[in-house]
């Protein structure tokens, strides 16, 4: 520490972080993707006839499950937990268990617009 000139008190509190374009690109497309894949299988469990002998099954065994398994949202979430943890993707690339925690978050938020989309696309076709 030296008392003349610039001290340690008055160093720079926010260091500039470079940022690397390409990854952040990459990180952000992967988390497109995942999104798709979450509103897809959300969908496809909690809203088609294939799965509703399962979703009855769940039902009757576990009230939390079954509702777990008929809401395309709140089954969004958990895949979209599951999805990070097998792909990890990183968003922040800080404090990693917040930034694993809010990369689960947008896959979710986005899931839930397309989930919302093909509710929507089944009701105009009549299915």
């Amino acid at each position: 520490m030296s008392t003349l000139g610039h001290s340690v008190i008055c160093s720079d509190p926010w260091p500039v972080v470079e940022v690397d374009a390409v990854a952040a690109g990459n990180a952000l497309l992967q988390v497109v993707l995942l999104s798709v894949v979450t509103a897809s299988l959300a969908f496809t469990v909690t809203e088609t006839v294939l799965f509703a002998p399962l979703r009855e099954w769940i039902k009757r065994r576990s009230l939390w499950l079954g509702k777990l398994f008929s809401c395309g949202y709140c089954l969004g979430w958990w895949i979209a937990l599951m999805l990070v943890v097998l792909y990890q993707p990183r968003l922040l690339d800080r404090w990693w268990l917040l930034d694993y925690f809010l990369t689960a978050a947008v896959i979710a938020w986005l899931a839930a617009f397309q989930w919302i989309a093909l509710c929507w696309l089944m009701d105009r076709a009549g299915k």
